[in-house]
């Protein structure tokens, strides 16, 4: 225990990192936690936006706890001033070629990077360039946060490959001095690219441009070690001159052959290019200079750059061509790779990506032995279920053809909106007398009264969204006893009859009962016009919890999600505590004002390594106490329904009386969750 308490984790300094990043921005940062990550150098973060910043659960890599501590600290300041220097603020219409798009913040972020033929590229150039930006900004700022960034930077990068391109390009762009001269012609390229984003005036649209520009250099880079062609490398050395001003942003007069010079073909000291074709030097040692342009052309047709012979004058100066070795040139390839971001977080769970880009969300668990909660202690994947094609539920449809009917015409009654009574109205059905007093007192005062003294009855539409959570644990692979509840007549149907009796072979399970139900409830919504989700969770273990998604609130009841309710079958184990908390990450995005999650299951909850003792249920059942209370305190309402009989025995610990039911009948299950979900359900 005692491990766990020092200050490399981010659990006891998070207090403390919130009140930081909010002294330096006025924006009420929240911070959370991401596991399967050390510390990593911040343009590996992804661009998110909202308050929510995520930092490592634990740092190892640094040695010492007060360089842990520097980590946390500056790299949260460095993502909370994504917010206040600009990233989010782009507007597409402000880059050219993009003048007619609408698309602002994230989304003119994620359009841009997707106008790439390799947006996974340029997303992490776009990362790689905002990082450069930023640091130069927090430091203008906060002076006394420059010598934190800079160590931390030098700490971080001496971590990775010196040989490596990527570890190069994020000197060139951290500003930071390359002891290798091996390839100093390509960090020194990059260098000029990144340049005008250390100017006071960058902004975002400054780091899409030079985004732009790192690309096109890079992909002509690959374009080159692919495709090598010395004998136009050899004419174009012949008419190439000029400076590098376009990439730059250095003017004519700090290069040889612009105005302030004399020469026009070298001269120049520590900012001239070494031009050399297959190995061969220029005619007398000395190269030639060539703009960013040109460069492009000259890769573009074959050209090869080669600093690692260059000496004399221009040794360590200038942007160089670069030979690139094959090696090299595979590491460009992968540069999307090794330039990654960690994963994407959001503000209900720990949704990560490890090295092997397994995702997975991670989720605190409630030890009530410990009084306290075991920090990412589960690991939830998200599944999405393939489908049966949409027999189940069409042959659902026909089995309770007599039922559907009657469902619609009861949830037909209860669609009509209800009434609210609206205040400070200027004309109205009634006079609102307490508004009047107020009036008549302002106007005895020598006060203008407000005018506004009536009130009216309102129509309110329903604003409800629920999601159905559907325990399918290997439990419910249990047979029923052969009921007839709500089912149509067969002698009526042909089809109806010929099916059920295909079904005879095989007893109706707890599964294809709960399924049933959610068949029925799905066209009944669709008729009510509710918001519904459809969910289902299992799993083996704390690090395999399985979150089938079937329908989102914002999908429609198609023929796929129609698909994924008939194939949805039992799996393995019922570790609820975690899944109720996924079902934050549901709602994090709907705007209902009514919000119920409605779980289906039949029995307690359970896993292998589900507590200290597995023959108890305690542990299970304490943490989805905790999880359900979690979920009422943001605004969802819980409502849990069992078919289990002696579900009275548990349900009662881990809810109050008014939000569970125990079904003993579970073949009427599909004739009685509409009426529930009437009952329970308040808008």
């Amino acid at each position: 225990m005692e491990a766990e308490l020092t200050p490399q984790t981010l659990h006891p300094i998070r207090g403390v990192l919130t009140k930081f990043m909010r002294m330096l921005f006025p924006v009420e940062f929240r911070i959370d936690s991401i596991v399967g990550c050390d510390a990593m150098l911040p343009f590996h973060y992804p661009l998110l936006a909202g308050e929510m910043i995520y930092l490592p659960e634990k740092v190892d890599s640094l040695g010492s706890i007060e360089s842990a501590l520097g980590y946390y600290f500056v790299t949260a300041a460095h993502l909370a001033a994504r917010h206040e220097f600009g990233t989010f603020a782009l507007k597409l219409a402000d880059l050219p070629g993009f003048e007619a798009r609408g698309e602002t913040g994230v989304e003119a972020i994620d359009s841009f990077v997707a106008s790439f033929d390799d947006p996974a590229l340029a997303g992490a150039l776009l990362r790689l360039c905002e990082t450069a930006r930023i640091d130069t900004a927090l430091r203008l700022r906060y002076r006394g946060l420059a010598a934190r960034v800079n160590r931390l930077n030098h700490q971080l990068i001496a971590a990775l490959n010196p040989d490596s391109l990527s570890t190069m390009l994020v000197h060139s762009a951290l500003d930071l001095p390359f002891a290798s001269e091996g390839q100093a012609g390509f960090a020194q390229g990059a260098s000029i690219l990144f340049a005008p984003l250390r100017e006071p005036t960058a902004n975002i649209v400054t780091s899409a441009a030079q985004t732009g520009e790192l690309y096109r250099w890079l992909k002509d880079l690959i374009a080159a070690a692919r495709h090598g062609n010395t004998a136009d490398l050899a004419r174009e050395a012949m008419r190439l001159s000029s400076d590098l001003a376009s990439a730059g942003g250095m003017d004519d007069q700090s290069m040889p052959g612009g105005e302030g010079s004399e020469e026009g073909e070298g001269g120049g000291e520590g900012e001239m290019m070494q031009l050399e074709v297959s190995g061969r030097k220029a005619k007398g040692g000395k190269g030639r200079m060539l703009t960013a342009d040109e460069i492009r052309d000259l890769l573009a047709q074959g050209g090869e750059l080669n600093p690692a012979e260059a000496g004399g004058e221009n040794e360590g100066g200038g942007l160089y061509h670069t030979e690139l070795t094959e090696q090299q040139a595979a590491e460009l390839e992968q540069l999307r790779d090794q330039l990654g971001e960690i994963g994407a977080a959001n503000h209900a769970g720990r949704f990560t990506v490890g090295r092997n880009r397994d995702a997975y969300f991670a989720y605190d668990e409630w030890d009530y032995v410990l009084g306290d909660y075991r920090h990412n202690w589960c690991r939830l994947r998200e599944i999405e279920l393939s489908g049966d094609g949409g027999d189940f539920f069409q042959q659902t449809l026909a089995r309770y053809a007599e039922v559907l009917p009657q469902v619609r015409r009861h949830f037909q009654r209860i669609r009509p909106a209800s009434y609210r009574m609206v205040r400070g109205l200027e004309d109205g059905e009634e006079i609102d007398f307490d508004r009047t007093i107020e009036a008549r007192v302002a106007f005895r005062m020598g006060q203008a009264p407000d005018s506004r003294v009536y009130k009216a009855r309102k129509k309110e539409a329903r604003d409800v969204a629920t999601l159905f959570l559907l325990d399918m644990s290997a439990s419910t692979d249990e047979p029923i006893a052969r009921e007839s509840h709500g089912v149509s007549n067969p002698a009526t149907d042909d089809w109806t009859r010929n099916w059920m009796r295909g079904q005879s072979s095989r007893p109706r399970r707890i599964i294809d009962v709960n399924k049933e139900a959610l068949v029925i409830m799905a066209q009944a919504l669709e008729e009510l016009g509710d918001s519904y989700s459809i969910m289902g969770f299992s799993g083996h273990g704390r690090d395999n919890v399985e979150f089938y998604r079937i329908k989102e609130f914002n999908s429609e009841l198609s023929d796929e999600v129609k698909s994924r309710i008939g194939s949805i079958e039992p799996k393995r184990s019922t570790r609820m505590g975690a899944a109720l908390r996924h079902v934050r990450e549901k709602f994090k995005d709907v705007s209902s004002r009514a919000k119920h999650v409605i779980l289906l299951s039949d029995g307690f909850p359970q896993d292998f390594d589900y507590g200290h003792d597995r023959r108890s249920n305690a542990y299970g059942v304490q943490d989805t106490m905790v999880a359900l209370k979690e979920l009422e305190m943001i605004g969802v309402v819980p409502f849990c329904i069992t078919v289990d009989r002696t579900g009275h025995d548990y349900l009662r610990q881990m809810c109050s009386a008014n939000r569970y039911l125990v079904i003993d009948d579970i073949a009427s299950l599909p004739r009685q969750l509409p009426k529930i979900y009437e009952q329970v359900v308040r808008w």
